[in-house]
């Protein structure tokens, strides 16, 4: 399926629906909270008669990324009538076991390669993070984007291209980024919240292991 047409698909199943339930892969990263957050705000902003609930199911959590987040919750909520997964196409990587998903309308949108068991829904492969086509479907629908929203979409490009030194830092990237930067994104906040405020222990635990690293010609 084409962007086109896949995010005309999502924006009629979301129109159908009352309570928007969202999910990433266990132990999220930049890219999945970035994700939650990011689709939470655009759904809130575009759909202002949609319930959106971010699930992230207790568990260890990064705070370098999860900053980002704004109220979750542990479980899909009972009355949800619509799940759209993020960052993963596969149930097993949700931290929740396969039979809480039972009954619900499932919708993924991931950028990742195509996994046995995979839930369909819209995958690219080239993009470098589940928040670039989460952009994407924002411009292809012309969702209105709030400075917050472009902040959360940003720190999943900014941590899955290694701050923009990863060789998946294509020029499509930027174009993505420079997008979200003209909406308001705070770059300056995400490079002080994921590379700015690392504990003395994490920076000393890091000289270590790069004290450790032998070279061998």
């Amino acid at each position: 399926m084409i962007l086109t047409d896949f995010s005309s698909f999502l924006h009629t199943r979301i129109q159908s629906k009352n309570h928007i339930a969202l999910i990433a892969h266990r132990n999220p990263d930049g890219d999945a909270c970035g994700s939650l957050e990011g689709m939470r705000g655009l759904l809130e902003n575009n759909y202002n008669d949609k319930k959106v609930s971010v699930v992230v199911p207790l568990e260890d959590t990064d705070d370098h990324v999860t900053w980002i987040l704004g109220k979750t919750v542990e479980q899909v909520p009972s009355d949800a009538d619509l799940v759209i997964i993020l960052d993963t196409s596969l149930l097993a990587r949700t931290a929740l076991p396969a039979e809480d998903f039972s009954g619900y309308e499932i919708i993924t949108i991931d950028h990742h390669e195509i996994l046995p068991l995979a839930i369909d829904g819209y995958r690219d492969e080239t993009a470098a993070s589940t928040t670039q086509i989460v952009t994407q479907i924002a411009q292809e629908l012309h969702w209105s984007v709030t400075p917050d929203a472009a902040t959360a979409l940003l720190l999943g490009i900014y941590t899955d291209t290694g701050g923009f030194i990863h060789s998946n830092a294509t020029s499509s990237v930027f174009h993505t980024a420079a997008y979200l930067l003209e909406q308001g994104a705070q770059q300056s906040i995400i490079a002080q919240k994921v590379f700015g405020n690392y504990t003395l222990d994490y920076v000393h635990n890091l000289g270590n292991g790069l004290l450790s690293i032998q070279v061998f010609s």
